[in-house]
């Protein structure tokens, strides 16, 4: 069998990360995916208003150190951060558990001072 045989047995790029990694580095690629998305959506956010981060970080109240940590991906965000940003800048920050389980429940919070909750009718009664 030559070697490039071996390669055509993988269907992606995860059955890879499947096979050759542990659970503790899968759990660390999922969480820098949430680190990727949350800062991918500020630096758009920045870039789309045509703002330098000095102006993002006027906006927002903290240095331009700050919004390069935010930017980078690779910040570890507490929830009171995100959310006086979201507030900020007039988002809507959800935070949603989801499992195995029937039940789910999801929180949120706009600049209105909303908040948003979705209870499944399991909890309720």
């Amino acid at each position: 069998m030559a070697m490039n045989d071996k390669f055509l047995k993988l269907k992606n790029a995860w059955d890879i990360f499947d096979r050759y990694c542990d659970e503790p580095m899968k759990e660390r690629v999922e969480l820098y995916d949430i680190y990727y998305e949350i800062s991918t959506k500020i630096y758009d956010y920045r870039i789309s208003r045509g703002w330098s981060q000095k102006k993002l970080a006027e906006v927002l109240g903290i240095t331009q150190a700050m919004v390069s940590k935010l930017e980078s991906g690779e910040y570890n965000y507490t929830i009171e951060q995100l959310w006086k940003i979201s507030k900020k800048l007039g988002w809507t920050l959800n935070v949603s558990f989801d499992g195995a389980c029937e039940d789910s429940y999801s929180v949120g919070y706009n600049a209105e001072s909303q908040i948003e909750s979705n209870i499944s009718p399991t909890e309720i009664a």
